[in-house]
């Protein structure tokens, strides 16, 4: 018998180690469905910050959708009805840009619990495997539009789930 053998051990002398169940593969190769594959949706102490980000966005996104309506309108309308829709489009603009920099204000101010990085603000920082956005969007318009349909974000940046709804759990925190 060789020296690096391992004994065998006698069969009223067993060993005090844990006997340690080895997974099936089925239960190896089984990947949770859903959106988060298995991770579980952490809550966002303060929501505030993100709800406010959220409804300026939208308020900005409504707004370039009246300068489309209005720029339209100034192209079908007559000679002498333009004047009036000029200073309609006038307008719009000056309150679709005031809303743009409250939006990018408020969106900045809303950051990850986690990694403190702004998830509704796309940089150049690098972005988590998991982080998804929708095509003609980038990932901070992708983050907010997932807030606004669904109530729920993924940190673009730590790859984390949040949920703006779930409350946080003081028993979670009590250990």
């Amino acid at each position: 018998m060789s020296a690096t053998a391992p004994k065998k051990h006698e069969s009223g002398n067993r060993s005090p180690q844990h006997q340690f169940r080895v997974p099936s593969a089925a239960e190896v190769t089984r990947v949770k469905a859903g959106p988060n594959l298995g991770q579980r949706d952490r809550s966002v102490p303060y929501k505030k910050p993100y709800v406010l980000a959220v409804l300026a966005t939208l308020l900005f996104y409504l707004l370039i959708l009246a300068v489309g309506t209005a720029a339209l309108a100034f192209a079908l309308t007559a000679q002498e009805g333009q004047t009036r829709n000029a200073y309609l489009i006038a307008g719009l603009l000056a309150a679709t840009a005031f809303t743009w920099l409250v939006a990018y204000l408020l969106r900045r101010r809303a950051t990850c619990p986690l990694c403190k990085c702004t998830p509704l603000l796309d940089n150049l920082a690098l972005k988590h495997q998991k982080a998804r956005k929708i095509w003609p969007l980038n990932y901070g318009n992708s983050a907010v539009l997932s807030i606004l349909c669904t109530q729920r974000m993924r940190c673009m940046y730590c790859g984390t789930p949040f949920d703006i709804l779930k409350v946080k759990n003081k028993e979670d925190m009590e250990g």
